[in-house]
């Protein structure tokens, strides 16, 4: 997604976008919906209401604040279940590795075969009865399960020591079996999940804002050049001057495109509409010089600016251009790269430090 974006910042490709009746409008509509979601969205008038209407602006979303707040309510509920059911998944699978790991009485390296296999599945098959007897019993002790051992006909021709030994075997799985619960820790980290995925489209907003931010400047430069080409030839007027622009905009094409529509309404209000529909002030200059040019001075007056400029414009965009790409492809190889960075630090590096860490201790302990 962020590279989707760096690539293709501000596309205005509506094809893939239902804009006029999206699921989010559909439960925006029902009652309760509606109240629920209006809890979220801050009241109007309000410093955050004006923020977020700002970002929405900026950044080009296609969304309504609305629609907006249902993503964010919607991913964080997901977000939420899928972490619990993740979580109680782990649980089950770490008790089902204690009922189905061959069980010896000495590590291994590798896994057992033939013989030793069966024999090692036959005690696993036995210790299970045990552990399905006495699982959930917190209160449990190596004695009560002696005893059981000791009524069972498994261990009929066994000897005392070879019991007590199975025992302890038992017990030591039928903790780890009892502790294999959903703990308050993991409720709490699938909030914290919860909270990170209510931010995670305000944060995408946020980035796509910055993207923005990097390609607007050479979009207005590359709106100079074309003003300077059609200046200077006769009978063109402001509304010509604003179909080009908006043949070659993209950040900019959805305020401009309602700026051509609305031209012959009034060409003075249709410039105001566009000037106040956009926050970057190079842009709102051209469109200043615009509104000049339509009822005053004529256009190549109302550029002269422009006109004087023009050598240091090139230059400038020249050197932005090489700036742009060069901190576009920074961007892009550190968020292709982060994933395999967080697979190698989270998946292999942090877990063999804490079994080195582990280990260690433990070799300390037995030579004190």
């Amino acid at each position: 997604l962020l590279l989707r974006k760096i690539k293709n910042n501000g596309s205005t490709d509506k094809s893939t976008q239902n804009t006029e009746n999206p699921w989010q409008a559909k439960v925006y509509k029902n009652p309760i919906g509606k109240r629920i979601v209006d809890l979220f969205i801050p009241k109007k008038g309000t410093k955050d209401f004006i923020k977020v209407q700002k970002l929405l602006k900026d950044s080009a979303s296609k969304l309504k604040m609305e629609w907006l707040y249902v993503n964010r309510i919607t991913i964080a509920i997901l977000t939420f279940l899928i972490s619990i059911f993740l979580f109680v998944e782990l649980h089950i699978t770490s008790i089902n590795w204690i009922y189905t790991e061959p069980t010896t009485d000495y590590d291994i390296m590798g896994g057992v075969t033939g013989s030793e296999l069966q024999e090692a599945m036959a005690k696993t098959e036995s210790d299970n009865k045990f552990l399905d007897m006495f699982r959930g019993n917190t209160k449990t002790t190596v004695q009560d399960i002696q005893k059981a051992m000791e009524r069972s006909k498994d261990y009929a021709d066994s000897d005392e020591e070879e019991i007590e030994t199975s025992a302890k075997r038992v017990y030591d799985k039928l903790q780890k079996v009892n502790k294999e619960y959903l703990g308050w820790f993991e409720v709490l980290l699938a909030v914290v999940f919860m909270i990170v995925a209510y931010m995670a489209p305000i944060w995408i907003m946020y980035f796509q804002l910055k993207m923005r931010q990097m390609e607007m400047e050479d979009e207005v430069m590359q709106f100079q050049t074309i003003i300077l080409m059609l200046m200077r030839i006769e009978r063109v007027n402001v509304e010509i001057i604003l179909e080009w622009l908006e043949r070659y905009a993209n950040i900019f094409k959805e305020p401009i495109s309602r700026c051509v529509n609305n031209y012959e309404a009034g060409a003075w209000e249709a410039l105001e509409e566009l000037k106040n529909s956009i926050s970057y002030m190079p842009l709102i200059r051209i469109v200043e010089s615009m509104q000049a040019a339509v009822e005053k001075i004529p256009i190549k007056d109302a550029f002269d600016e422009l006109d004087a400029d023009k050598d240091y414009h090139r230059e400038k965009r020249k050197a932005t251009n090489d700036q742009f790409i060069s901190k576009k492809g920074i961007i892009g190889k550190f968020v292709g790269f982060a994933p395999m960075i967080c697979l190698f630090v989270g998946y292999l590096i942090i877990p063999l430090v804490f079994i080195g860490l582990s280990s260690m201790g433990s070799a300390f302990a037995g030579l004190q």
